[in-house]
């Protein structure tokens, strides 16, 4: 994978339709829209997972309609090979690939690392003074976004799109994680896949973020939601997982069908998400990103009735 430097639409590809401008763009494409002030920059990255569309679809919005961008401000459309591959936006990544969100900041030699490097190397080169990375998550979920720090740039940028703002250490190799005190990078989580507010909720953030004149200067929310050093389950290596409404013999993770309607909520003790196998929380890991964290400072096994 390659990054090309593209056009903006011309008039024939806005009226074939965006998917048809997307199918036509090369691979993974950088776009640059001249702003009032050209000696100032902002990036807009998008569709480094290939199943969350909403950025991508505001910012087609947006090259049909463009706004008096305050600065200069480029897209950068990653992950093509992902969301294109039949049917469209429905792979995050390719089988053959790593996923490309992991790859930030990380040695590796597949095609998926060069990519990174050179969408990192991109963004160094134009020094911008705020960066978006735009996703949906999978589940049912409001929007918020994330950082690794929680200072005024970083809430201010949220603050355009969201009041709820995460502040992680967790490392993943992901964008954001490149985030430097005058370079600030925010990802922001435009809702879930299938919520329908979301891409209308990305393209009212984006508008925000190209037209403000100074970011650097404005005050965050007052209100700002800041939710501080979350802890990340992950499945064990080598274990087993599935969805279903009871206990499924042989696997070490069952989740309920609807586990995600406990996102971005206060569960009380003892609510139950799912069932155990024979490992229990030993198939299980916790991480901070701070220090080792224990599964069972967290989680409790109650037996089944």
């Amino acid at each position: 994978m390659k990054l090309h430097e593209v056009g903006l639409p011309n008039e024939q590809q806005r009226k074939a339709g965006f998917e048809q401008w997307l199918s036509s763009l090369p691979g993974p494409s950088w776009l640059t829209m001249q702003g009032k002030d050209e000696s100032r920059h902002r990036v807009v990255v998008t569709l480094l997972h290939g199943n969350e569309p909403s950025g991508v679809r505001a910012i087609w919005q947006l090259l049909n309609c463009p706004p008096a961008c305050a600065v200069t401000t480029h897209f950068c459309i990653a992950n093509l090979d992902a969301a294109l591959k039949d049917p469209v936006f429905s792979f995050r990544h390719l089988v053959d690939k790593p996923d490309l969100n992991r790859c930030f900041g990380r040695p590796g030699d597949s095609l998926s690392y060069h990519l990174a490097r050179e969408i990192e190397d991109k963004i160094n080169e134009i020094s911008p003074e705020a960066v978006v990375d735009l996703h949906n998550t999978s589940g049912d979920s409001p929007p918020f976004a994330v950082a690794l720090s929680d200072d005024h740039e970083h809430q201010v940028i949220a603050s355009l799109f969201t009041d709820k703002f995460l502040h992680t250490s967790v490392h993943l190799g992901a964008l954001m994680e490149l985030s430097r005190p005058g370079q600030p990078i925010v990802t922001i989580e435009c809702g879930g896949l299938q919520d329908e507010g979301a891409d209308q909720f990305a393209l009212e953030g984006l508008q925000r973020f190209l037209t403000k004149i100074n970011i650097r200067r404005s005050r965050p929310k007052v209100d700002m939601d800041i939710l501080h050093n979350p802890v990340r389950v992950k499945l064990a290596a080598g274990k087993t997982i599935c969805y279903h409404s009871r206990k499924v013999d042989d696997v070490d993770l069952v989740l309920s069908k609807d586990v995600d309607k406990l996102n971005f909520g206060e569960l009380k003790a003892g609510t139950q998400i799912g069932w155990l196998g024979k490992k229990k929380l030993d198939a299980l890991t916790v991480v901070n990103g701070l220090s080792d964290c224990e599964a069972d400072a967290f989680l409790t096994i109650a037996e089944a009735d």
